[in-house]
């Protein structure tokens, strides 16, 4: 399935929007709590600054000494401290050079500041921090800090500083986190509701999904392309995910080869059923889909499948949910956005069923052509009447009663006579109304007894049972023809 993509980001800071002296107030705004400061002085505010912007003085331990008379006295004026020198530079560019130059006019290494911050609105180089570590350190400074683009928007994204980014930006991301809060606690409200109404073990539970910007419910004919745009849409939904509901888009009768890693299927008939469907409706379906079906069945059992096409509608993108209905539709209605060409889905998942527990990707398949644009009518071969098939008692019981057996085995020639479509009756099968069970070869294909075994390797006691229903033993010489079929009744070879 398409991964949802993030599209709500913050672009970055534009710092160059900014005048010289308001960037000189932002940095000044950033260090109040940087150091615990006895005074911060604009000294750029008011000019001949002596090429700093902002200077700051930072409470330092007082230390004592004794005087002359052995009394201890402190020898640092109350409003004394560690001096910093701040330098602000709202340029794009700041290389290695640039920034040697800064401090060669700015620092005076006979009487350096304690500490030094140059802040710019510059990305930079791993070089440019190099070089302004050494040029400070030659120059006596004990701490310095070299500020750039992404160090600044850093500090604006801290809780502490977002009055900051206000005021000089206009962005409050405090005021997107409660936002986003909201969002949450919504798409947490909407999972919570339709886990109340489905249920939690989805049984293909429908759901009618329509477009908030519709207007013209429940009449289709207010809209001339509603077939390729239905503005509602009923769907089984089957399963949940961590972001939404997964819902039943399509199956299809389908085509897969193992070996050649092929495979194909028709969009002629969607085997998804609705609730909501005239007579009309249901009656072309099931023609279609019987004529499908005769051409899929010919297929061999192993190369049968079904081809599924899943779609995800976000919890964050139902707008309302109606969990009572209408007349109309009586089952929950969810209101969504629909896009222009994938209605309220966000992505699809595509892939082929081939047993209830076996899924294959299509990833890496190869689609090849083998359904037909059209399909003809069910076909019925030759109607053996006066032949009949055996099997043994445990098969034919299971037969009896519909379920377990689809394949018939014959290593001695018995029924070479049958071929796919052909009709035959099963000796001792008769019911109640005396007459006995009839089956349709769908499928032959003639192997060697250990060629057929090793493609079954999954099953050990397939040979032991094809022994059982020939009523012999079975060696590598002996040659076996596979015969699948299909339970066929009176009436469908009286339609036919």
């Amino acid at each position: 399935m398409t991964t949802p993509r993030v599209t709500k980001t913050l672009g970055p800071i534009h710092f160059e929007d900014l005048d010289p002296r308001r960037f000189e107030d932002l940095v000044r705004e950033l260090i109040y709590d940087f150091k615990h400061w006895q005074s911060i002085e604009a000294t750029g505010r008011g000019g001949s600054d002596d090429g700093f912007d902002i200077r700051a003085y930072e409470t330092a331990a007082k230390a004592s000494i004794e005087n002359e008379d052995g009394e201890l006295s402190e020898d640092q004026h109350p409003m004394e401290g560690n001096l910093w020198m701040l330098q602000c530079k709202r340029e794009r560019e700041l290389g290695p050079k640039k920034i040697a130059e800064i401090i060669l006019d700015a620092i005076n290494p006979q009487q350096p500041p304690y500490g030094y911050i140059l802040a710019a609105s510059a990305n930079f180089s791993k070089a440019a921090y190099d070089t302004f570590r050494a040029e400070l350190r030659s120059r006596g400074v004990m701490e310095f800090y070299l500020w750039g683009k992404a160090e600044l928007e850093d500090m604006l994204h801290l809780p502490k500083n977002d009055h900051i980014l206000f005021t000089f930006f206009g962005i409050s991301l405090v005021s997107r986190r409660r936002s986003r809060t909201a969002e949450i606690r919504s798409v947490v409200n909407t999972k919570n509701k339709l886990l109340g109404i489905l249920g939690e073990a989805l049984h293909h539970q429908p759901v009618l999904f329509r477009d908030s910007k519709d207007t013209k419910y429940p009449y289709k004919s207010a809209y001339k392309d509603f077939q390729e745009h239905p503005r509602w849409k009923e769907y089984p939904v089957v399963q949940y995910h961590p972001l939404g509901l997964i819902v039943n888009v399509a199956e299809h009768f389908a085509f897969f080869d193992a070996d050649k890693k092929e495979w194909d299927t028709t969009e002629a008939l969607n085997l998804v059923r609705r609730e909501i469907d005239d007579n009309e409706a249901r009656d072309e379906f099931q023609d279609l889909r019987e004529k499908i079906n005769d051409f899929w069945e010919y297929f061999p059992r192993a190369k049968q499948a079904t081809h599924v096409r899943n779609g995800l509608v976000r919890f964050d993108s139902i707008l309302v949910i109606d969990d009572k209905g209408d007349s109309e539709f009586k089952f929950p209605h969810l209101y969504v956005d629909f896009h222009a060409d994938r209605g309220p889905f966000i992505g699809f998942h595509e892939y082929l069923r081939l047993s209830e527990y076996h899924q294959e990707s299509l990833e890496e398949l190869k689609r090849t052509k083998v359904f037909p644009s059209s399909f003809p009518k069910p076909k019925i071969g030759t109607i053996h009447r006066d032949k009949i098939v055996t099997f043994d008692d445990q098969n034919l019981h299971f037969l009896k009663h519909g379920s377990g057996v689809q394949t018939l085995y014959d290593c001695d020639a018995k029924y070479d006579f049958l071929e796919p479509s052909d009709v035959i009756s099963v000796a001792k099968s008769e019911g109640v109304d005396g007459k006995r069970v009839l089956i349709k070869i769908t499928n032959k294909k003639k192997l060697e007894v250990d060629a057929y075994l090793a493609q079954q390797d999954s099953d050990p006691t397939l040979k032991s049972r094809i022994e059982q229903q020939i009523g012999r033993s079975l060696t590598s010489e002996n040659s076996l023809v596979i015969y699948e079929f299909k339970r066929i009744y009176d009436w469908q070879l009286e339609k036919s």
